[in-house]
Formats: structure tokens, sequence, C-alpha cells
């Protein structure tokens, strides 16, 4: 894995542009900003000097203060503290273990509150994404945590994983979050890991890639075989995808035995070496696995496999750079879209050229691992760029041919569903739409569009489903199937129970579609309630 990108400075950044570019501009001023800065939960003062080593990275800011950042700037509680942790738990292994950074409150554990917080997550009780952050934080603590009965354990992870998988943006990340810290406890680890391959096995799942790449953080040997199952006798191309994005960092991390990492390579090998593609481009994701392979595996197997690999110039290059794109099509592009957003700011920033935005952008849209692009996209989806940066994107999705830069398109509308709002819906609707736009396209379309900011009538959803859905449709295929299964998990994230009962009665339906539509229909009232907050 690439060397950790800078968290510290990535987050003192998030902080600095949500300061400079808010909605209040007296904050703007360093000094007033620090006068103003003790009070609410930040229990000391501040000063500007202090502001601006936090800022500028030359000293790690505490979670309680990235709190406060949100409480002064009147930002969503959660999105700059659960941004910040995503950062750390992904990039800095060694600091997630860690349980002193969480910002957690000296002094004796408190008990009490953990126990009600339990019994509410055991209850019919509406749970807050902020609530799991807060249990799990205070459980993370204490590595020796136990409860009893010990069946809880499994009852916690099973809700929260129930919640997570129909979340969305800061729902979702602090909901992950949680997740990660039950996957990574002492104690809760094995219930855990039990609950997450539970769903993996589960051929109804419909969220199976993000249920699978969790194992990613944990090196338990259940969880590594777990994944290795799934990447032999996989449940769906969802589950066998994210067992497969799991293993890049579990690579990294040196999760598998030397046994196992033989197993592995023999999966990237058939990847490599076939001609099937995915609407996934699971090949891609296999170049960047060949390119961290331990020792262990042969180097007969590996010369064998970079030789494939040359032969072929997209992969090559995602072998040498890690990257999807050349320097000549990335950087004028990653240029023109930080131009146009730093253009829309209400202010001018401290800097010619916001080389730290350059940085995510590149990242979002050209880096050749998903979970990279996603941190990425979070990033910027917590600062005021996000809808400039949205609508620059969009723009150049809709004036350039889709065919022309197949894979880019695709990671725009990857991006899109964390930074699009609802003026960037319309032309993602179209994408489902319209008879000649390539099928990777139009399944990124549709796996997106659930995610995107606004909501689409039941006009649009009523196309959508006689064109894909409806007689005659297109011959079935993998991209087919992939995107009724994109369209039926946007109503679900939609909450449109009409239309999902509709898609599950209507006659002549795909049964893919008519059981995708069940299972979101079948989550009970609590869960989705909770999922939202």
């Amino acid at each position: 894995m690439r060397a950790c990108p800078g968290v510290r400075e990535r987050i003192a950044w998030l902080l600095r542009v949500n300061r400079l570019f808010g909605s209040d501009e007296r904050w703007a001023k360093a000094s007033l900003f620090a006068a103003a800065f003790g009070g609410g939960c930040w229990p000391a003062t501040a000063n500007e000097s202090k502001i601006s080593r936090w800022e500028t990275a030359a000293l790690r800011v505490p979670t309680v203060a990235i709190r406060r950042y949100e409480e002064l700037l009147g930002l969503a509680p959660g999105l700059l503290v659960a941004t910040a942790e995503s950062l750390r738990a992904y990039y800095c292994v060694e600091f997630a273990q860690r349980a002193a950074w969480s910002g957690r409150r000296p002094g004796q554990v408190p008990t009490g509150r953990i126990g009600e917080l339990i019994d509410k997550a055991g209850s019919c009780a509406v749970m807050t994404g902020a609530e799991w952050d807060e249990l799990t934080r205070e459980i993370s603590a204490v590595p020796n945590f136990y409860i009893c009965p010990s069946a809880t354990w499994e009852v916690l992870a099973r809700r929260l994983l129930q919640e997570q998988i129909i979340a969305d943006r800061v729902a979702w990340l602090q909901r992950f979050g949680a997740l990660e810290r039950l996957l990574k406890h002492p104690i809760a680890q094995e219930s855990a890991i039990s609950v997450v391959a539970e769903l993996g096995r589960d051929s109804t799942n419909q969220v199976g890639i993000e249920v699978m790449g969790a194992m990613d953080v944990t090196s338990h040997p259940d969880a590594s075989k777990h994944v290795l199952a799934q990447l032999t006798h996989p449940t769906s191309p969802m589950t066998f995808y994210g067992a497969l994005l799991a293993c890049v960092r579990k690579v990294a991390n040196g999760h598998f035995s030397p046994e196992e990492s033989r197993q592995l390579a023999g999966v990237v090998a058939s990847l490599i070496g076939g001609d099937q593609v995915d609407p996934h481009d699971a090949r891609t994701l296999a170049v960047s696995l060949l390119r961290q392979l331990p020792d262990d595996v042969p180097t007969a197997v590996t010369d064998k496999l970079r030789r494939v690999v040359q032969a072929d110039e997209s992969l090559s290059r995602v072998a040498t750079t890690g990257k999807l794109g050349t320097p000549d099509q990335a950087g004028p592009f990653v240029t023109r879209v930080v131009t146009a957003a730093a253009a829309q700011m209400p202010r001018e920033g401290p800097w010619e050229f916001d080389q730290m935005l350059a940085q995510a952008v590149d990242e979002m849209l050209y880096d050749s691992v998903p979970d990279v692009r996603l941190e990425a996209a979070f990033l910027i989806h917590a600062t005021p760029y996000r809808l400039p940066v949205a609508t620059a994107l969009t723009a150049s999705l809709s004036r350039t041919a889709t065919a022309a830069d197949t894979g880019l398109a695709m990671c725009i509308m990857d991006a899109l569903r964390l930074l699009g709002g609802p003026q960037h819906r319309p032309m993602v609707e179209r994408l489902t739409l319209s008879p000649g736009v390539p099928a990777p396209v139009m399944v990124a379309a549709a796996r997106n569009i659930g995610h995107l900011g606004g909501t689409s009538d039941d006009r649009y959803w009523n196309h959508a489903v006689r064109l894909h859905c409806g007689p005659p449709r297109r011959p079935q295929s993998a991209a087919n199937d992939a995107i009724v299964r994109g369209l039926v998990y946007g109503m679900g994230m939609a909450h449109n129970d009409a239309m999902l009962t509709r898609v599950r009665d209507l006659p002549g339906v795909p049964w893919q579609a008519r059981q995708a539509a069940s299972w979101w229909l079948g989550h009970s009232q609590r869960t989705r309630q909770s999922a939202r907050l």
C-alpha cells in the first residue's frame, strides 16, 4: 500500500477550509475564532497560535476540538469528527489501534451510560449514529470490557450492521466507524466477525461489497478465513468484490499466513489471466493486489502475472503507478475542477492554488483502489468545496461523450454519490435511461442514484422500471442485473415503499429485482428510522 498521505495535514486542511469558507464570515479571522473557541464541548480556552498550529498540522488536533469546530461553524454534528476518524482509521493502522486519540474523558469508565446505551440498542428504540459512536468509543477504550450475557455482543453487532448497510453519508460513517471498533476489540471481535460473515453468506443481501470489505480492519484469523472463502466460493459477485477489496489492506497489513497468501495469488492469477470483465472491474483491483503480494508467493507465479499485465496498457499503468489515468489526462482535468470550485468560494483563500484539494480530487477520480477514492470523496464532502466540485464534475460529464473515457465517467458518478446535490440528479437519471450510454457507465449511474441529494419522482422510477425490468428487456447479463439491482437500491435508499412494492409484485419483473425489493421492504421501521439519524 502507498505511504500514508499526510493524514494530519488532511485533517488540518479540513478544519481550515471550513473556517475560512464557512457561512459566518467572522470566523475567517483566526483571532475572532480563537476568542470564541472556549465553551460548548471544549472545556479550556484557545488562542490564535493554537488554532494556527492545528490548521497547519504542526500540532495534532484532539477529537473534542474538532467537535468544537462543528459547534462554532454550525455544521452537522459528526461531519468533521467522523471524517477525521475515518481518515485516521484507514491510513494509520497502528494509530487506529489505540483508543487514546479518541478524546474520551478521563476518569472512571461511565458504566451507567454504557449500560443505558446497550439497553437502548437491544430495545425497539431508535438509535442515532452519534449514540453508536459514543457507545463503541467507550467500549474500545477498555480492551478487557466484558458484557454479560456474552450473546449481547452479537445483538449489538447485528443491529449496528443492519443500520449501517442502509445508512448514508455521516450516518453511515459513524456506524462504519463503530463497527470497525467492534471488529478490532479483543472481546467483541469474534461476535462481530461472525455477524459480518453471516450477512455475507446471505444470498438475499443487497449490500455485499461493504459487508465483506469491512473485514479489512481486523487481523483475526477468522476474518481472513471468511474473506478467502468468499473469494473461492462467493455468495454473489458483490461479496466476491468486497472480499477482494478487503484483501488490499489485509495484504498490506500482513493479515494472511503464507498459505493464505498463495491462495490469494491463485485468485489474482485467475482474474488477471481471464477475459471476463465484471461491472466493478475486478481485474483492476486484482492488479492493485499484484503490486503488493508478499514474498510467500512463488516468483514464477508473480512473473507470469506481470507479463500478462504488461501486455495491457491500462493494467500496466495500474501496476506501475496505482492510477487509472495518465498524468497527461489527470493533471489538466484535476486543475480545471479545482479552479472552477475555488472560483465559487465566498472569499479568497490564502493560496493561489489549493494543492490539498487537488490531491483529493486526483485520488477521488484516478486512484485504482476504490476505498482510497471513497476516503477522498468523504474528505471533500465535509468541506464547502462539496457542491462546487460536484457541479464541475457534472458539467464535464454532460459535455463529454461518456464513451470517450468510460472509466473517468464511472469514477465521476461514484464521487457524486457523496458530493452531489438535487441539482446534479437529473444528469445521473438521464444516464440510466439513455440507450446509447455504455453499459458500465449505466451501471455506475444506477448504483449511485440512491445516494444523490434530492429525490426522483415516480415518473422517473416507472420509466426506469419499464426500460430495464419490463418486456421487452435487454438480454440478461451481469451488467443488466447490476443496473436493475442499482435502481431497486435507489428506491430503497429513498424509502419509496410504493415503488418497491410495485417492483416486487409486477408480473414479468426479473426475480433478482423482486428479491431485492422484498429485501428492502423487509427492514423494520426501527432500523429504517435509526439509519437516517
